[in-house]
């Protein structure tokens, strides 16, 4: 396992896409965070700006905003290739069992998805508080509001990547793993909203089972969902954090799950 993670690695680090996924997280905050600002001056509102900090850190870790899912597409990809270049079959001619195998691209893929997300994040933050003003609730924690925000947008993050590897390593190719990784990702946010638009109270307890792709309900935004339906309780808010977390991990075990029994039933040849 030890020595397939260093592989896959290495071919991470040399790889191209890396570069362009990493060029691409400091390029779209840029232009979109200089877009927002010269839309703010031609304005001319004077004190009241269009845009704040918080709504535009808030779409840093949104997956259908901005870079969204150009970077889990990224990650399959990076898998997908792997595939197709007869390494993976070498992999397993060499003796490596498939369970480490299939380990193993995922850890890397969560790592390239951690990475190029955080930069993106920070720059995101940067830029818009150079820019924009800031405003807070001081009825909440700001710190653990940023905790919950970095923590929750990561997660999701993660969690996406073991949906697009499952996909790279069950079809072991790169177009159906972008197709479906992407129409997978917009169902469940689709469901996820539209049952928190019709009736929140009545599918509270399923929308904490599905992990929410549209957005992170931690997103320092005082007019997110989050602040609409609990109204700033930090227990309620701590509790809606801790069970999507957990939705998280759930799903991400589950996808990992059902990635290797195919996996494994797939003849590489």
């Amino acid at each position: 396992m030890k020595r397939l993670l260093k592989a896959d690695f290495y071919h991470l680090r040399k790889s191209r896409l890396t570069l362009i996924a990493l060029i691409l997280a400091v390029a779209f905050p840029v232009l979109i965070v200089l877009l927002y600002a010269g839309l703010d001056a031609l304005s001319g509102s004077g004190e009241t700006q269009l845009f704040s900090a918080n709504t535009v850190i808030g779409s840093a870790f949104s997956l259908t905003n901005n870079i969204g899912l150009i970077l889990p597409v990224f990650a399959g990809i990076i898998v997908c290739l792997d595939c197709s270049n007869g390494t993976l079959r070498n992999k397993v001619i060499a003796g490596n069992r498939r369970s480490a195998i299939y380990l193993s691209h995922l850890l890397i893929s969560m790592l390239f998805t951690v990475v190029v997300i955080a930069v993106y994040a920070l720059v995101t933050v940067a830029l818009a508080l150079l820019f924009f003003p800031f405003y807070w609730n001081t009825a909440l924690s700001l710190g653990l509001e940023i905790l919950y925000f970095i923590l929750y947008g990561l997660m999701s993050f993660v969690f996406i990547a073991t949906v697009s590897t499952m996909f790279a390593l069950i079809f072991r190719s790169t177009a159906p793993t972008i197709i479906l990784t992407i129409v997978f990702t917009l169902v469940l946010f689709m469901v996820n909203s539209i049952l928190m638009i019709v009736d929140y109270d009545s599918f509270k307890y399923v929308v904490y089972f599905i992990p929410t792709f549209g957005e992170n309900i931690f997103n320092l935004n005082s007019l997110s969902m989050l602040s609409i339906i609990h109204g700033g309780e930090e227990t309620s808010r701590a509790l809606i954090f801790a069970e999507g977390m957990l939705s998280y991990v759930f799903f991400g075990t589950l996808h990992t799950l059902i990635g290797l029994f195919f996996f494994k039933k797939r003849d590489l040849k």
